[in-house]
């Protein structure tokens, strides 16, 4: 039977008399009806709405259900609510992560195949690696290829001040998304779900993991939930238990960021070789870290009103990247020769035929013969 979830929801909700439960699995039912060209039926469903005379669903607009609930302190939102449409997010990882990321979706988008069988639908994916390597984003690509919205919680409202508040906006948070047709996603996971034998932890802090706990427990087979992580070490090991599918998202490899810097450059005119090296100069980059370090190519091409990128401009974009970039002043880096040099000898080493000494003696503006003096004298480093 098609739709076979959608109409479950809505026995329920009906035996419930759950309006506005009612309300949003009706919306999900006729935009999956208007999808697969079935108007005549979605239409039929959309007059039955706006001629009921005891519903309460005539006088609420979607835009109204979606909103979040907040804080009842603060009055900041406990979450931010999106929708994605189909095409407008791309994802540029492993191979083999895709796959994964793709049977996922493949799960989601035929549950009411399982429910009309009987079968329990597992729906909760841990998203865990680096940060800035694509987390998020895969958040957003399920959303967009599922058609569902993407309600991602906000910390800074969840997290409350007072004692035992932050355990009620959790149970607020789950109650909301059980009455929508959405995807839940816990970013920045650690910040809730931590260890709960860490003895710097408060017993608050103690009752809201086990809070969020019996929550996932009681939701992960009617919505899905997606968490993400930086932290991964810091989970509570009961957590881990809660998600049928874990998947690390590593650093871009060479491909990738081959993929990325085409991508984010391809307004800018440069050679095939000018790109290479800009592959190998961002080795242990993240996909975030690219976009900026791009954006800063970008910036100063249009600015010093130049016609296209050459390597002659690469090592000083590096070093104003890395200059604006550091964390710490202990991982702040020069302009100076010396430093340009350990850099210079850092890409050699990865690299020597995209950073022949002709190339490097054009990046830094000096003779072979004293460039090459200069990198027999400096001791082996790698450029990260």
């Amino acid at each position: 039977m098609e739709n076979a979830a959608e109409v479950m929801k809505l026995i329920e909700a009906g035996l419930q008399e759950d309006s506005t439960k009612v309300f949003n699995y009706t919306q999900l039912l006729i935009g999956k009806l208007e999808s697969k060209g079935d108007d005549k039926v979605a239409n039929r469903i959309k007059r039955v709405i706006k001629n009921s005379k005891n519903l309460a669903l005539k006088t609420k607009c979607y835009e109204q259900m979606m909103k979040s609930p907040v804080d009842t302190e603060s009055r900041l939102p406990l979450a931010e609510i999106k929708n994605y449409e189909k095409d407008s997010v791309f994802l540029t990882l492993d191979r083999q992560v895709i796959d994964h990321i793709d049977e996922y979706i493949n799960l989601m988008n035929n549950a009411e195949n399982f429910v009309d069988k009987g079968i329990k639908v597992n729906r909760s994916l841990l998203l865990f690696g680096p940060p800035g390597t694509g987390k998020t984003q895969a958040a957003k690509y399920i959303s967009a290829q599922t058609g569902l919205p993407l309600v991602t919680i906000r910390i800074d409202g969840l997290v409350s001040s007072y004692l035992g508040s932050t355990s009620k906006n959790i149970r607020a948070l789950f109650d909301f998304v059980e009455k929508r047709p959405c995807i839940l996603f816990l970013d920045e996971f650690d910040a809730i779900a931590k260890m709960r034998d860490d003895s710097n932890e408060l017993g608050e802090l103690k009752r809201v993991v086990n809070t969020l706990l019996q929550n996932i427990d009681s939701i992960e087979s009617i919505v899905p939930v997606i968490a993400a992580t930086n932290h991964e070490h810091l989970l509570d090991s009961a957590v881990w238990r809660r998600f049928d599918y874990k998947l690390k998202i590593d650093l871009p490899t060479k491909h990738q960021r081959d993929y990325l810097i085409n991508s984010y450059l391809q307004s800018i005119k440069s050679d095939k070789k000018v790109r290479n090296m800009l592959t190998v100069m961002t080795k242990g980059f993240n996909g975030a870290e690219i976009e900026i370090f791009c954006n800063l190519i970008k910036t100063n091409i249009i600015l010093g009103k130049k016609k296209q990128l050459d390597e002659s401009d690469l090592m000083n974009y590096f070093v104003k990247y890395k200059t604006r970039s550091c964390k710490g002043r202990e991982e702040q880096i020069s302009d100076s020769e010396e430093n340009k040099i350990l850099l210079a000898k850092g890409f050699r080493s990865i690299d020597e035929k995209a950073f022949s000494y002709r190339t490097l003696s054009k990046m830094l503006n000096m003779s072979m013969g004293k460039l090459s003096h200069l990198l027999s004298e400096k001791g082996e480093i790698h450029a990260e």
